[in-house]
């Protein structure tokens, strides 16, 4: 799991269904911004700190805004 990880969790506090976007990592936790579904799509629903072991990494990844293209 990198910055950039869209990911799922099946914690009480995460809606069925939506998914994050993991936007800074620092430790063992998670700065993640959910979206009721597809991020970028459906509606921004928060931005909290998870634990990695509460998430779970589908495999897509987003270009952060701050990263550079050569």
């Amino acid at each position: 799991m990198q910055i950039g990880s869209i990911v799922r969790s099946v914690h009480i506090a995460v809606p069925q269904g939506a998914r994050g976007i993991v936007m800074r990592i620092l430790g063992d936790m998670a700065m993640v911004a959910w979206y009721a579904g597809e991020p970028g799509v459906s509606p921004h629903l928060n931005t909290e700190p998870f634990f990695l072991e509460d998430l779970i990494d589908t495999g897509e990844q987003v270009r952060p805004s701050s990263a550079q293209i050569h």
